[in-house]
């Protein structure tokens, strides 16, 4: 048995998808508050080749359990009879609100599912960190799977959680866990358009005037879910791989995504301190609408910074080829465009 944390997110309804295209069962992990609505369209979309027999296949080969990686006892169950774990459930939030509750969850809901999956005997895991946990020291250094983690500025608290939920599987790997770890850079992909990564094309399709010369990588959804699988299937452990597919400066980013969504291009260049009055703007507007400001200090600080990171390592030792860009972003938007016509048409 095979089994998915944070199953009904964005990545975790990848890699679900992606065992079960290949022929696994999959014990698939959500809380009972989660929604199932994005699963449900990644689900969707992802077999939408397939024919309504064969989905429905897909459908019987998948079992869903509710399980809270902060809840012993429901671990303890849901991880009976697993053999190989891929931990996709995580917080990620630039909020400081949320610090706590994202440290609680990522950290210590690690610590469970390596401690949970010792004891019941798993044979492999693997970990979904993020580029984040690799440290950044400087801004415009190439950062690899070497680069050695040093507290500085512009590690974020997500970072933070991520690089000790890191230190958790490690440990593991001492006490005789056979784990695997993989960094994706910022994943991009068709999903909720309202949430995470995926709400960069809603915002450009709302007209977004602004850019920066910051610089981040980047990576295809189906590309980390696969990567994931390929390194469970040959047994590679004690590793961690950077997924990349590209360093992309986000003006271009920006200037790609309105291209193929049909709208104007960014044209006003945000410098740092227009970058921290929008911020500061973003959050009082928060508080007297109540609704989540989209800017933060930290994601403002990170949009002006430019970061490179290199994942040869995966592309030489398993001949790892990654999706173009261009390719990503432009099947992405035509998906996007499609979603929000069929939208519009129900409306």
């Amino acid at each position: 048995m095979i089994a998915v944390s944070g199953a009904s997110g964005f990545l975790g309804s990848y890699v679900v998808c992606t065992l079960l295209e290949k022929g696994n069962t999959i014990r698939a992990f959500r809380r009972s508050t989660s929604a199932m609505s994005e699963f449900e369209n990644i689900f969707n979309y992802y077999f939408s080749q397939y024919s309504d027999t064969q989905r429905l296949r897909f459908r019987q080969q998948l079992q869903w359990t509710i399980a809270d990686i902060n809840d012993i006892p429901s671990l303890e169950e849901a991880l009976t009879d697993v053999e190989e774990v891929y931990h996709c459930a995580a917080i990620v939030s630039f909020m400081q609100k949320e610090r706590d509750s994202m440290m609680h969850c990522n950290v210590e809901g690690t610590a469970n599912m390596v401690n949970i999956s010792l004891l019941k005997g798993v044979k492999k895991f693997c970990h979904v960190s993020s580029i984040a946990a690799l440290g950044r020291v400087k801004s415009g250094e190439l950062i690899s799977e070497d680069t050695k983690w040093s507290n500085s500025k512009h590690n974020s608290n997500y970072a933070i959680s991520k690089y000790k939920a890191e230190m958790e599987v490690w440990r593991g790997a001492e006490e005789g866990l056979q784990v695997v770890i993989v960094n994706p850079g910022v994943i991009l992909g068709v999903g909720d358009w309202h949430k995470g990564s995926c709400k960069l094309f809603q915002l450009v399709w709302n007209g977004m005037p602004f850019y920066t010369d910051g610089v981040n990588g980047y990576v295809d959804v189906r590309d980390v879910a696969c990567a994931m699988v390929m390194l469970m299937k040959q047994s590679i452990f004690n590793k961690r791989f950077v997924l990349v597919g590209k360093n992309v400066n986000m003006h271009w980013f920006l200037n790609s995504v309105a291209g193929y969504l049909g709208k104007k291009k960014p044209t006003i260049k945000v410098n740092k301190l227009l970058s921290q009055l929008a911020w500061i703007a973003d959050g009082i507007k928060g508080k007297l609408t109540g609704k989540a400001p989209s800017l933060t200090k930290e994601t403002a600080r990170a949009s002006m910074n430019q970061f490179y990171y290199s994942a040869e390592k995966i592309e030489k030792e398993c001949s790892f080829t990654f999706t173009p860009m261009e390719q990503t972003l432009q099947q992405t938007c035509e998906q996007f465009l499609k979603s929000h016509s069929e939208k519009t048409s129900i409306s």
